[in-house]
């Protein structure tokens, strides 16, 4: 159990009995922790869709702990589908499958935890109503159900966010790096506490992140400069190449690849059955990542 895990939370929430149940509308806005967007009969009706064939594929499944990914901003530009990730967790004190992740708070340079519901999960405004489940082997979703019940949730957070964050900045992080960081910090079996030794272990070797191009004119003409954007964590190499390393959704499940660590991909839409992925098909499903 996460003691003081901070949540931001709609109303009295949501309910799952075999399919998810809307007992009481969200207050009028759905958002991270902020208002963004008025909160439509047709967002709320695609989340629930969406929360519920998650949900489905969940109980199916039979995993304790998986890593859950959505589409909440379009990144086509720079080669990458989905945006965020977090672990999905059966049968925790918030609920049969609670969403724990990392998020900033409304465009500041601060972050987050939460736990929410698979559909608070999607209600977040996203991009498309997608979503992947990534399956870890089952000795690692045991080392994760220990670690997310241990005080390594808060020692691996860092607030100040940056949505580009340097993979081994100790003064940023982002979403995605929070679970890499968690993940690595389990697979070490106790012998990671901090998030300096988690980039320091073996484990970490094989980790590749992407590398995000944003060249000068876009950083500038494109309104970049925002609080929860920071350019200077990188070198300046890198700032005069355009070119940013971080983790992303697709550099996180590499890892977990790579590590021989990933049972399966499963990919869910609003129409059609889900669609799951093995073995060495997965390398390139992840790639479409």
């Amino acid at each position: 159990m996460i003691i003081g895990l901070k949540s931001w939370r709609y109303g009295p929430g949501l309910a799952l009995l075999g399919v998810w149940l809307l007992l009481a509308l969200p207050a009028a806005w759905a958002g991270t922790a902020c208002i963004q967007k008025p909160l439509t009969p047709d967002r709320l009706a695609n989340a629930a869709r969406l929360g519920v064939k998650v949900f489905q594929a969940l109980e199916a499944n039979r995993a304790q702990v998986v890593v859950l990914g959505r589409v909440g901003t379009d990144l086509a530009k720079y080669g990458l589908h989905f945006s965020h990730i977090g672990f999905a967790v059966r049968d925790h004190h918030r609920g049969r499958w609670t969403v724990i992740h990392l998020l900033n708070r409304c465009g500041t340079e601060d972050s987050l935890l939460y736990d929410e519901g698979l559909i608070n999960f999607f209600l977040d405004d996203p991009f498309v109503y997608e979503a992947v489940i990534a399956t870890p082997s089952p000795d690692v979703q045991q080392a994760l159900a220990k670690a997310l019940r241990s005080n390594l949730v808060w020692r691996l957070h860092q607030p100040r966010y940056n949505t580009i964050a340097r993979p081994q900045s100790p003064d940023f992080q982002n979403s995605n790096q929070w679970l890499l960081e968690l993940t690595a910090a389990a697979l070490a079996n106790g012998a990671v506490n901090s998030r300096r030794e988690v980039w320091e272990s073996p484990l970490m070797q094989s980790y590749q992140p992407d590398v995000v191009r944003i060249d000068r004119l876009t950083r500038i003409g494109g309104g970049l400069f925002k609080a929860n954007l920071t350019f200077t964590d990188h070198p300046l190499a890198d700032r005069l190449k355009g070119e940013y390393p971080t983790v992303t959704v697709r550099s996180v499940i590499r890892f977990l690849y790579r590590a021989k660590q990933l049972d399966r991909l499963e990919f869910i839409e609003l129409q059609g059955a889900p669609h799951s992925v093995t073995g060495n098909q997965m390398a390139q499903a992840i790639e479409r990542l």
